[in-house]
Formats: structure tokens, sequence, C-alpha cells
């Protein structure tokens, strides 16, 4: 019982760091304490932790932000409780920003108007509009003057295409570098049922292996990812080539998680892993290649695909 004490304290011990943009310090906790802290966050009950156990899925990847002053948007806040949730998790938060739509739940103001920005407090904000909606969002990036997020989360809709459309809309320019963007509730992809829908919204061609899906695009991450070892730097699957700027991504139970990269970390690996490839490196590497790449082009014609349903226009 001893041992197993000890074990438990290492799992939850916390390190001092250094943040290289001021020289401050601050605590980065372990991936365990970083569960065990998500969910004690979950004092007004939010679904993330009872229900759907995201303080597991990804607690341990919010880990390193708990104890700094974070800059934090939630898609999609229902009654609110998660936001209050943030606030409790990230304790030196510097911002914490929601997106809601007024016909459901939180987004709604007392009077029945649909206000764009309301401060909830000094630190807290609500916006109120569709994620699907590329006017919306660029009207809120207009309001954030430049300042971005270390985290997003999107528990919006839940429609496959918005979660993409979204994905690509805002990755590059509302997340900070080193930041992480989590989409929960991709179960929806799976939901192959003909005529499903949900919030009033239609989700055509979904199921396992079908183009209405949100995680069978996002599979594609991954050999954007290793673009460098397919000879072809500029390969990409997502609308502006947004899938180049990630540096990870995870699939877990009904949440991705996708890490962006911080480009003078990466500088060396980029030069390596993408560009030796297609230049120094291919002379010798190019002969354990069909040289026709016949099959690889075939398939790259047919990945560019957009999931069904997609309006770049606005929903």
């Amino acid at each position: 019982q001893q041992q197993q004490q000890q074990q438990q304290q290492q799992q939850q011990t916390s390190r001092l760091t250094y943040d290289n943009d001021n020289g401050s310090a601050h605590l980065v906790l372990s991936p365990a304490r970083g569960v065990a802290d998500f969910a004690a966050a979950n004092l007004g009950g939010s679904d993330k932790v009872k229900y759907h156990n995201y303080h597991v899925m990804y607690g341990p990847v919010l880990a390193p932000f708990m104890r700094k002053p974070v800059r934090l948007l939630e898609i999609g806040v229902s009654d609110g409780k998660s936001l209050k949730l943030w606030g409790r998790m990230f304790p030196n938060h510097e911002h914490i920003a929601g997106i809601g739509y007024w016909k459901h739940g939180f987004g709604k103001a007392e009077n029945g108007a649909n206000p764009f920005k309301r401060n909830l407090t000094d630190k807290h904000v609500l916006y109120t509009g569709s994620q699907a909606d590329a006017g919306f969002l660029g009207k809120v990036l207009a309001d954030l003057g430049g300042h971005k997020f270390d985290i997003i989360i999107d528990d919006g809709s839940h429609i496959p295409w918005h979660q993409i459309f979204t994905l690509e809309t805002i990755f590059d320019t509302f997340l900070k570098e080193g930041g992480v963007y989590v989409i929960e509730d991709i179960e929806t992809s799976y939901w192959d049922k003909p005529g499903v829908s949900l919030y009033g919204y239609p989700i055509p061609n979904a199921g396992i292996g079908k183009q209405g899906s949100a995680v069978e695009k996002l599979k594609g991450i991954a050999d954007v990812l290793n673009r460098g070892v397919l000879l072809d730097p500029s390969y990409s699957i997502l609308h502006g080539n947004v899938d180049h700027l990630m540096s990870h991504i995870t699939f877990s139970q009904n949440c991705i998680m996708i890490h962006k990269k911080d480009q003078e970390q990466w500088k060396h690996a980029e030069q390596h892993n993408i560009q030796n490839y297609h230049r120094a490196e291919a002379a010798a590497y190019k002969p354990r290649l069909d040289p026709s790449r016949r099959d690889y082009r075939r398939y790259k014609a047919t990945s560019n695909w957009e999931v069904s349903g997609m309006n770049r226009m606005g929903a």
C-alpha cells in the first residue's frame, strides 16, 4: 500500500518550467494530475466529465497549460457550465471566450435578442453566432484584434462538415503556435442512418469509410504529416493547407486532439523530414518507391474530397 501511495504521488508531481516568451516561471502538471484537476474542476456537473469522460481523454493534453495564463475558446457553450469549468481548471487564465448558438441554451439573451458579443466578466466573453458562418467567424477574428488562443475546444453543432469547416477556417488565425485544438463529439461521423439530423441540421453520408465523416477526413492527416516520405512537400487534404501547420493528431474516444506547430521548434525537423527527402535525399530514397508513382498519384487525386454537406459560403 505504501508503495502504491508513493507511485501515485510520483504521478501527481509537477515541475517548474520557464516561459520562453517572458521568462516567467510556472508549474507544468503531470498527465495524471491533468486528469485529476479536470475532474475536480467540474463542480457544475458538465457532461464533459460525468458523461463523456473527456477528462481522461484530453486532460493529459491540457495539463501543460493548467497553471499558465492561457487564452481559451470554446465553441458551443450550451448552459455555460463548461465555461465555468475552464475558469476553475485554469486559475491563472488571461481570457476565456465562448461561441454560442442563440437558439440553443446559454447563447440566448434574456430579452430574446441575438447580440454578437457580451462581456460576462472582465476576462470572459460570449459571442453569438454559427460556427459554420464564415462571415460571423471573420467578425470574431476582427474583434480579437490579433490576440490568439492557446486552446480551442469545438463542442458546437457536432455536424461533421461544420467541424471540418471551422477547423479549416480558424486553425491558422485563431490558434497560437504550440496550441491545442480539440474536436469533441465525433460520434456523429458514425451516424449512418439515412436522413439522420441534429439540431435541425442534416448529417448526410456519414458512417465509417464514408465522405460525410469528419473522422474519415482527418485520418488523412497522418499522410500529410509524412508527406516528405512521399517526396511531395505540397501534399495536403485540408482547405488552405492548414494541415501543414499541424504537428500531431491524436484520436481518442469521441474526440480528436490536434497540435499546432511551434515553427521555430519544428524548423530543423521540417527541413530534414520534408524538404531534404524531396531534395538532397531524393536520389537515394526514390529507388525504393515505384518510379511511376502510379498508385500514389491515383490516391492523391481522390484524397482532397470535401466532407458531404460542405457549404463554404456559410450556413
